[in-house]
Protein backbone atom coordinates (compact mmCIF):
# COMPACT_ATOMS: atom_id res chain seq x y z
CA UNK A 1 0.00 0.00 0.00
CA UNK A 2 2.08 3.14 -1.46
CA UNK A 3 1.00 5.72 1.28
CA UNK A 4 4.13 7.52 1.88
CA UNK A 5 4.69 10.67 3.06
CA UNK A 6 7.15 12.97 0.45
CA UNK A 7 9.61 15.06 2.95
CA UNK A 8 8.22 19.00 3.04
CA UNK A 9 11.74 20.05 1.04
CA UNK A 10 11.61 17.89 -1.50
CA UNK A 11 8.37 19.02 -3.74
CA UNK A 12 6.44 16.09 -5.65
CA UNK A 13 7.34 16.38 -9.03
CA UNK A 14 4.78 17.00 -11.54
CA UNK A 15 2.45 14.44 -13.36
CA UNK A 16 1.70 15.68 -17.03
CA UNK A 17 -1.48 14.00 -17.50
CA UNK A 18 -3.15 15.47 -14.01
CA UNK A 19 -1.77 18.88 -15.72
CA UNK A 20 -3.52 18.50 -18.78
CA UNK A 21 -6.49 17.50 -16.72
CA UNK A 22 -6.91 20.48 -14.60
CA UNK A 23 -5.78 22.37 -17.89
CA UNK A 24 -9.11 21.21 -19.43
CA UNK A 25 -11.28 20.94 -16.46
CA UNK A 26 -10.51 24.97 -15.50
CA UNK A 27 -10.86 25.88 -19.22
CA UNK A 28 -14.27 24.44 -19.23
CA UNK A 29 -15.20 25.98 -15.82
CA UNK A 30 -14.40 29.68 -16.99
CA UNK A 31 -16.09 29.11 -20.20
CA UNK A 32 -19.43 28.07 -18.30
CA UNK A 33 -19.50 31.25 -16.49
CA UNK A 34 -18.48 33.46 -19.65
CA UNK A 35 -21.27 31.83 -21.47
CA UNK A 36 -23.42 32.04 -18.76
CA UNK A 37 -23.21 35.67 -18.21
CA UNK A 38 -23.71 36.50 -22.08
CA UNK A 39 -26.98 34.75 -21.90
CA UNK A 40 -27.91 36.86 -19.67
CA UNK A 41 -28.98 39.16 -22.16
CA UNK A 42 -30.47 36.05 -24.34
CA UNK A 43 -33.17 33.95 -23.71
CA UNK A 44 -32.39 31.79 -26.89
CA UNK A 45 -28.64 30.40 -25.89
CA UNK A 46 -26.32 29.36 -28.35
CA UNK A 47 -24.90 26.58 -30.24
CA UNK A 48 -22.36 26.15 -27.16
CA UNK A 49 -24.76 25.05 -24.34
CA UNK A 50 -24.68 21.20 -25.21
CA UNK A 51 -20.89 21.40 -25.23
CA UNK A 52 -21.09 23.06 -21.33
CA UNK A 53 -24.06 21.07 -20.75
CA UNK A 54 -22.08 18.20 -21.79
CA UNK A 55 -19.43 18.82 -19.78
CA UNK A 56 -21.09 19.21 -16.24
CA UNK A 57 -20.63 15.38 -15.67
CA UNK A 58 -16.95 15.64 -15.49
CA UNK A 59 -15.94 19.76 -15.31
CA UNK A 60 -16.26 19.80 -11.40
CA UNK A 61 -15.90 15.87 -10.66
CA UNK A 62 -12.94 15.83 -12.72
CA UNK A 63 -11.24 18.79 -10.57
CA UNK A 64 -11.86 17.44 -7.49
CA UNK A 65 -10.61 13.95 -7.73
CA UNK A 66 -7.52 15.37 -9.63
CA UNK A 67 -6.90 17.81 -6.48
CA UNK A 68 -7.22 14.54 -4.22
CA UNK A 69 -4.84 12.32 -6.11
CA UNK A 70 -2.02 13.50 -3.70
CA UNK A 71 -3.59 13.72 -0.44
CA UNK A 72 -2.32 10.64 0.40
CA UNK A 73 1.45 12.59 0.28
CA UNK A 74 0.22 14.54 2.82
CA UNK A 75 -1.82 12.77 5.24
CA UNK A 76 1.01 11.16 7.39
CA UNK A 77 1.56 15.04 8.70
CA UNK A 78 1.07 16.18 11.96
CA UNK A 79 -2.26 18.36 12.35
CA UNK A 80 -0.13 21.35 12.10
CA UNK A 81 2.01 20.69 9.06
CA UNK A 82 -0.82 19.45 7.34
CA UNK A 83 -2.89 22.57 7.60
CA UNK A 84 0.32 24.36 6.91
CA UNK A 85 0.91 22.84 4.02
CA UNK A 86 -2.59 22.71 2.28
CA UNK A 87 -5.38 24.64 4.64
CA UNK A 88 -3.94 27.38 5.20
CA UNK A 89 -2.71 29.03 1.64
CA UNK A 90 -6.56 27.75 0.58
CA UNK A 91 -7.58 29.93 2.99
CA UNK A 92 -5.83 32.75 2.87
CA UNK A 93 -6.82 32.94 -0.86
CA UNK A 94 -10.25 32.95 -0.01
CA UNK A 95 -10.41 35.20 2.31
CA UNK A 96 -8.40 37.59 -0.03
CA UNK A 97 -10.13 37.19 -2.84
CA UNK A 98 -13.72 37.00 -1.35
CA UNK A 99 -14.64 40.62 -1.67
CA UNK A 100 -18.59 41.13 -1.58
CA UNK A 101 -20.27 44.01 -3.40
CA UNK A 102 -20.54 47.27 -1.14
CA UNK A 103 -24.14 47.82 -2.44
CA UNK A 104 -26.57 50.36 -1.05
CA UNK A 105 -25.85 49.28 2.42
CA UNK A 106 -22.71 50.57 3.27
CA UNK A 107 -20.24 49.50 5.38
CA UNK A 108 -22.59 47.71 7.41
CA UNK A 109 -24.42 45.58 4.70
CA UNK A 110 -20.56 45.24 3.60
CA UNK A 111 -19.34 43.70 6.53
CA UNK A 112 -22.43 41.60 6.87
CA UNK A 113 -21.89 39.96 3.25
CA UNK A 114 -18.10 39.15 4.25
CA UNK A 115 -18.81 37.59 7.45
CA UNK A 116 -21.60 35.65 5.86
CA UNK A 117 -19.03 34.81 2.57
CA UNK A 118 -17.28 33.05 5.68
CA UNK A 119 -20.14 30.35 6.31
CA UNK A 120 -21.77 30.52 2.71
CA UNK A 121 -19.56 31.18 0.09
CA UNK A 122 -21.25 32.13 -3.27
CA UNK A 123 -19.75 33.34 -6.21
CA UNK A 124 -16.89 31.60 -8.13
CA UNK A 125 -14.63 30.66 -5.18
CA UNK A 126 -17.02 28.32 -3.67
CA UNK A 127 -14.71 25.70 -5.53
CA UNK A 128 -11.56 26.89 -3.11
CA UNK A 129 -13.99 27.01 -0.06
CA UNK A 130 -15.15 23.42 -0.40
CA UNK A 131 -11.91 22.08 -1.19
CA UNK A 132 -10.61 23.82 2.35
CA UNK A 133 -13.33 21.57 3.93
CA UNK A 134 -12.55 18.54 1.61
CA UNK A 135 -8.52 18.59 2.95
CA UNK A 136 -9.34 18.66 6.53
CA UNK A 137 -12.31 15.90 6.15
CA UNK A 138 -9.97 13.90 4.71
CA UNK A 139 -7.04 14.26 6.68
CA UNK A 140 -9.86 13.52 9.83
CA UNK A 141 -11.33 10.20 8.50
CA UNK A 142 -7.98 8.92 7.11
CA UNK A 143 -8.09 5.69 9.04
CA UNK A 144 -11.17 4.96 8.05
CA UNK A 145 -11.20 6.25 4.58
CA UNK A 146 -12.88 3.53 2.86
CA UNK A 147 -15.89 3.61 5.10
CA UNK A 148 -15.89 6.79 4.81
CA UNK A 149 -15.74 6.56 0.79
CA UNK A 150 -18.79 4.67 0.95
CA UNK A 151 -20.81 7.15 3.23
CA UNK A 152 -19.72 9.95 0.39
CA UNK A 153 -21.08 7.97 -2.34
CA UNK A 154 -24.40 7.44 -0.42
CA UNK A 155 -24.81 11.00 0.14
CA UNK A 156 -23.79 11.34 -3.47
CA UNK A 157 -27.03 9.55 -4.70
CA UNK A 158 -29.06 12.20 -3.63
CA UNK A 159 -27.12 15.47 -2.49
CA UNK A 160 -28.88 17.44 -0.20
CA UNK A 161 -30.71 20.38 -1.71
CA UNK A 162 -31.25 23.19 1.26
CA UNK A 163 -30.17 25.75 -0.41
CA UNK A 164 -26.56 26.24 1.46
CA UNK A 165 -23.69 25.89 -0.55
CA UNK A 166 -21.48 24.04 1.92
CA UNK A 167 -23.92 21.09 2.60
CA UNK A 168 -25.41 21.10 -0.51
CA UNK A 169 -21.63 20.84 -2.73
CA UNK A 170 -20.15 18.74 -0.10
CA UNK A 171 -22.53 16.17 -0.25
CA UNK A 172 -22.39 16.24 -4.04
CA UNK A 173 -18.77 16.55 -4.80
CA UNK A 174 -16.76 15.32 -1.76
CA UNK A 175 -17.15 11.44 -3.60
CA UNK A 176 -14.87 12.43 -5.93
CA UNK A 177 -12.62 14.41 -4.14
CA UNK A 178 -11.99 11.15 -1.56
CA UNK A 179 -11.84 8.65 -4.49
CA UNK A 180 -8.87 10.63 -5.98
CA UNK A 181 -7.36 10.09 -2.77
CA UNK A 182 -8.08 6.46 -1.57
CA UNK A 183 -7.39 5.11 -5.24
CA UNK A 184 -4.60 7.29 -5.63
CA UNK A 185 -1.88 4.66 -6.73
CA UNK A 186 -4.31 2.65 -8.89
CA UNK A 187 -5.77 5.90 -10.67
CA UNK A 188 -2.02 6.98 -11.43
CA UNK A 189 -1.41 3.28 -12.46
CA UNK A 190 -4.16 2.66 -14.92
CA UNK A 191 -2.52 6.16 -16.15
CA UNK A 192 0.41 4.59 -17.06
CA UNK A 193 -1.63 1.83 -18.77
CA UNK A 194 -3.48 3.65 -20.96
CA UNK A 195 -0.25 5.95 -21.66
CA UNK A 196 1.16 2.35 -22.79
CA UNK A 197 -1.60 1.46 -25.02
CA UNK A 198 -2.71 4.76 -26.56
CA UNK A 199 -4.89 2.74 -29.61
CA UNK A 200 -7.00 0.90 -27.00
CA UNK A 201 -7.03 4.56 -25.04
CA UNK A 202 -8.54 6.27 -27.62
CA UNK A 203 -10.97 3.71 -28.68
CA UNK A 204 -11.93 3.36 -25.42
CA UNK A 205 -12.55 7.22 -24.70
CA UNK A 206 -14.73 7.24 -27.94
CA UNK A 207 -17.33 4.86 -26.82
CA UNK A 208 -17.27 6.95 -23.83
CA UNK A 209 -17.46 9.71 -25.51
CA UNK A 210 -20.45 8.59 -27.95
CA UNK A 211 -22.18 7.43 -24.36
CA UNK A 212 -21.71 10.40 -22.65
CA UNK A 213 -22.94 12.80 -25.73
CA UNK A 214 -25.71 10.92 -25.64
CA UNK A 215 -26.72 10.63 -22.34
CA UNK A 216 -26.80 15.07 -22.11
CA UNK A 217 -29.52 15.52 -23.58
CA UNK A 218 -31.95 12.84 -22.48
CA UNK A 219 -30.33 12.52 -18.64
CA UNK A 220 -29.97 16.25 -17.50
CA UNK A 221 -27.29 16.59 -15.21
CA UNK A 222 -29.20 19.00 -12.67
CA UNK A 223 -28.76 18.13 -9.11
CA UNK A 224 -32.40 19.41 -8.22
CA UNK A 225 -34.43 17.52 -11.29
CA UNK A 226 -32.24 14.44 -11.66
CA UNK A 227 -33.12 11.18 -10.46
CA UNK A 228 -31.71 9.72 -7.37
CA UNK A 229 -28.43 8.68 -8.36
CA UNK A 230 -27.74 9.75 -11.81
CA UNK A 231 -25.63 12.55 -10.44
CA UNK A 232 -23.34 9.87 -9.17
CA UNK A 233 -22.86 7.90 -12.18
CA UNK A 234 -22.72 10.68 -14.43
CA UNK A 235 -19.66 12.09 -12.42
CA UNK A 236 -17.97 8.26 -12.40
CA UNK A 237 -18.27 8.07 -15.78
CA UNK A 238 -17.22 11.34 -16.56
CA UNK A 239 -13.71 11.32 -14.35
CA UNK A 240 -12.81 7.87 -16.32
CA UNK A 241 -13.67 10.04 -19.77
CA UNK A 242 -11.19 13.66 -18.33
CA UNK A 243 -8.95 10.70 -17.64
CA UNK A 244 -9.01 8.73 -20.57
CA UNK A 245 -8.61 12.22 -22.45
CA UNK A 246 -5.87 13.97 -19.95
CA UNK A 247 -3.78 10.51 -20.97
CA UNK A 248 -3.97 10.93 -24.65
CA UNK A 249 -3.75 15.01 -25.23
CA UNK A 250 -0.62 14.86 -22.13
CA UNK A 251 2.82 16.74 -23.68
CA UNK A 252 0.86 17.13 -27.13
CA UNK A 253 -0.87 20.83 -25.76
CA UNK A 254 1.63 22.68 -23.98
CA UNK A 255 -0.39 25.78 -23.57
CA UNK A 256 -3.41 23.15 -22.00
CA UNK A 257 -0.52 21.39 -19.65
CA UNK A 258 0.61 25.01 -18.50
CA UNK A 259 -2.66 26.20 -17.83
CA UNK A 260 -2.91 22.90 -15.61
CA UNK A 261 0.01 23.71 -14.11
CA UNK A 262 -1.31 27.30 -13.36
CA UNK A 263 -5.07 26.71 -12.55
CA UNK A 264 -4.88 28.68 -9.30
CA UNK A 265 -4.01 32.18 -10.88
CA UNK A 266 -6.77 31.27 -13.52
CA UNK A 267 -9.17 30.35 -11.15
CA UNK A 268 -8.64 33.61 -8.91
CA UNK A 269 -8.73 36.00 -11.43
CA UNK A 270 -10.98 35.11 -14.46
CA UNK A 271 -13.80 36.76 -13.00
CA UNK A 272 -12.15 40.24 -13.64
CA UNK A 273 -11.28 40.25 -17.22
CA UNK A 274 -14.64 38.16 -18.02
CA UNK A 275 -16.43 40.89 -16.25
CA UNK A 276 -14.99 43.72 -18.26
CA UNK A 277 -15.02 41.44 -21.55
CA UNK A 278 -18.33 40.96 -21.28
CA UNK A 279 -19.16 44.64 -20.65
CA UNK A 280 -17.32 45.47 -23.46
CA UNK A 281 -19.01 43.14 -25.75
CA UNK A 282 -22.28 44.07 -25.08
CA UNK A 283 -22.51 48.00 -25.05
CA UNK A 284 -19.95 48.01 -28.21
CA UNK A 285 -22.86 46.86 -30.46
CA UNK A 286 -20.94 44.46 -32.33
CA UNK A 287 -22.63 41.39 -33.72
CA UNK A 288 -21.27 38.23 -32.49
CA UNK A 289 -22.41 34.77 -32.34
CA UNK A 290 -22.75 34.40 -28.99
CA UNK A 291 -21.08 30.95 -28.93
CA UNK A 292 -18.16 32.41 -30.51
CA UNK A 293 -18.10 35.43 -28.16
CA UNK A 294 -17.90 33.20 -25.05
CA UNK A 295 -15.02 31.12 -26.83
CA UNK A 296 -13.10 34.11 -27.70
CA UNK A 297 -14.27 35.91 -24.18
CA UNK A 298 -12.70 32.63 -22.54
CA UNK A 299 -9.41 32.80 -24.41
CA UNK A 300 -9.07 36.29 -22.75
CA UNK A 301 -10.39 35.40 -19.12
CA UNK A 302 -7.77 32.70 -19.46
CA UNK A 303 -4.90 34.05 -20.73
CA UNK A 304 -5.12 37.56 -18.97
CA UNK A 305 -4.60 35.81 -15.58
CA UNK A 306 -1.61 33.76 -16.70
CA UNK A 307 -0.19 36.98 -17.95
CA UNK A 308 -0.54 38.55 -14.68
CA UNK A 309 0.75 35.57 -12.96
CA UNK A 310 3.91 35.87 -14.75
CA UNK A 311 3.87 39.80 -14.47
CA UNK A 312 3.12 39.60 -10.41
CA UNK A 313 5.07 37.06 -9.29
CA UNK A 314 8.49 38.48 -8.27
CA UNK A 315 6.93 41.77 -7.14
CA UNK A 316 5.68 43.19 -4.10
CA UNK A 317 1.57 42.00 -5.63
CA UNK A 318 3.19 38.19 -5.55
CA UNK A 319 1.11 37.58 -2.74
CA UNK A 320 -2.07 37.71 -5.35
CA UNK A 321 -1.26 34.57 -6.37
CA UNK A 322 0.97 33.06 -3.82
CA UNK A 323 0.53 32.45 0.14
CA UNK A 324 3.47 34.80 2.02
CA UNK A 325 5.98 33.17 3.27
CA UNK A 326 5.83 34.90 6.61
CA UNK A 327 2.05 33.54 6.88
CA UNK A 328 2.24 29.51 8.14
CA UNK A 329 3.23 28.17 10.81
CA UNK A 330 6.43 27.38 9.88
CA UNK A 331 7.49 30.32 8.56
CA UNK A 332 9.39 29.27 5.18
CA UNK A 333 6.79 29.45 2.39
CA UNK A 334 6.16 25.48 1.84
CA UNK A 335 2.42 26.51 1.12
CA UNK A 336 3.37 29.05 -1.19
CA UNK A 337 5.81 26.25 -3.10
CA UNK A 338 2.90 23.82 -2.86
CA UNK A 339 -0.29 25.95 -3.83
CA UNK A 340 1.42 28.66 -5.87
CA UNK A 341 0.46 28.06 -9.05
CA UNK A 342 -1.80 24.70 -8.90
CA UNK A 343 -5.22 24.07 -7.26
Amino acid sequence: MAETTAPAHRPAARIGWVDTGKGICIILVVLMHVAGGLELSDVEGSWIDPLIAWAKQFRMPGLFLLSGLFVPRLVGLGWSAFLDRKVVPLAYFYLLMRVPPWGEAGVTGFAQNYVLGLVDPFGVLWFIYLLTIFFVVAKAVWPWRRAALAAAALLALAPLSTGWMVPDQFTAYFVFFLAGAVFSAGIRAAADRSAAHRSRTLLLWGVWFALSALATPFLGHDILTAPPGVHLLLGIAGVVGILLCSVLLAGHLPWLDYCGRNSLPIYLAFFLPMAAGRMVLLRSGVQLDLGVAALLLTAVSVAVPLLLHRLVRHTPLSFLFARPAWLGARGHGAGQRELGSSL
